[in-house]
């Protein structure tokens, strides 16, 4: 049978496991059950769009379990006997023609992940009031408001149909453990960091050639996917003069202008970690237009700003104040941040109050927006924190004006 997901140690995803119900009981002071759902068949992403290459489970779920099987939960229950409880979808026979076949509930699975048992997942309701009675009537899902995904879709659903059961809210307790990354984590980062650069560098030098923005994405698509048949880390934008301007464009279908800028925000992803890179350049290849020139060198300046000050002890809204300055020092608008952070999300769940820390991974992504002069400049990066300052993770992929240009040379 094929395991799907599990891209780091089991050790890693047990002492996740054991460490959540810790800082759980610690917020709720008691110990309380954690329910994860895996998303299901029909809808293995937690993305609002499509996203090419293999579908993505949700990342929380992932995060505890590193199951990629649809349609499966997690019960971590730290009053039963056998506290990791696996649920799988044993799938109908009738369908393995159209689905194939599914991993089984038993001792492959059980080992496969793990865990302390498998089960049916069409029993989960029995299993979530067994473990709500231990723990008086509670029972842990995970939400949040700001790009909320699958997760907090479950935790509405859950919440209306538990009847009886208080459903709380633990993902503000958990939050702080995904804004760290260990050694297997960073080094997943660093591989889709390779992938996303050796995409751009493929494309790049192309764009003087191609007539569409879609050629662009099209030619990235290709090189992100093709390694690994792993998702795109988001649906790519690709944005050509004015299009450049609209921070979410989404369409990647218009004519390219040979006198306008691209703008090219998109990333891979490498065994559930995302890359989130965006470059600029001029369509010819060239600098030529002063304006364009002189904006770019203002963003590159506050790029460059938020590499030197990304460090530990300060805050992503301190690091805002410094970065962001020479651009309302030219009159310009913020309309953005400069950072955030970077995991099995490209937006990782975050708390900005928490001071930067060795181990965490944020953009840096000054940019300028002018509609009335068709102009959309962003330069962004991935940094590691380190002990002492940080490392720009994605330093090989071009981004000076004579790098872009040699890069470009047709």
């Amino acid at each position: 049978m094929v395991i799907r997901g599990r891209s780091l140690p089991l050790s890693t995803y047990r002492r996740r496991r054991s460490k959540a119900i810790r800082l759980l009981q610690k917020a709720f002071g008691k110990q309380v059950p954690l329910l994860l759902i895996g998303c299901p068949e029909e809808d293995l992403s937690t993305m609002r769009t499509p996203v090419a290459g293999a579908p993505r489970q949700d990342q929380w779920f992932d995060y505890f379990s590193g199951c990629h099987e649809p349609g499966a939960a997690l019960l971590i229950d730290p009053k039963a006997k056998q506290r990791d409880l696996l649920l799988l979808d044993p799938g109908d026979p009738a369908r393995v023609i159209w689905e194939g076949p599914k991993l089984q509930p038993g001792t492959a699975a059980k080992k496969a992940f793990g865990v302390d048992q498998t089960g049916d997942v069409h029993d989960i309701v029995n299993h979530i009031h067994d473990a709500a009675k231990r723990a008086r009537g509670k029972i842990v899902m995970l939400s949040r408001d700001k790009e909320p995904g699958f997760q907090s879709a479950q935790f509405d659903v859950w919440k209306k149909k538990l009847r009886g059961i208080e459903v709380l809210n633990g993902e503000p307790a958990l939050t702080p453990m995904r804004m760290i990354k260990d050694k297997d984590e960073i080094a997943l980062h660093r591989k889709a960091i390779k992938i996303t650069e050796h995409g751009l560098k493929k494309t790049l030098p192309l764009i003087p050639t191609f007539k569409n923005e879609s050629e662009i994405a099209s030619c990235l698509l290709q090189h992100y996917v093709s390694p690994h048949h792993e998702p795109l880390a988001f649906s790519s934008i690709v944005g050509c003069g004015l299009n450049a301007a609209t921070l979410h464009y989404p369409h990647n279908d218009q004519p390219l202008d040979k006198r306008k800028g691209i703008l090219i925000d998109s990333g891979a992803t490498f065994g559930s970690y995302c890359a989130d890179v965006t470059r600029c350049a001029p369509i010819s290849g060239k600098f030529t237009n002063k304006r364009y020139r002189e904006l770019y060198a203002l963003v590159l300046h506050c790029n460059k700003l938020g590499r030197k000050h990304a460090r530990p002890g300060i805050t992503i809204n301190e690091l805002n104040e410094i970065a962001w300055q020479p651009i309302l020092d030219a009159g310009l608008k913020r309309h953005h941040g400069l950072s955030h952070h970077i995991g099995m999300d490209v937006h990782d769940p975050s708390d900005y109050n928490i001071p930067l820390a060795p181990g965490m991974i944020i953009s840096n992504e000054p940019g300028v927006y002018l509609a009335d002069e068709s102009i959309g400049i962003r330069i962004e990066d991935d940094l590691l924190i380190t002990k002492d300052g940080c490392e720009e993770l994605t330093k090989a992929i071009p981004k000076s004006i004579k790098a872009i240009e040699s890069l470009m040379k047709v």
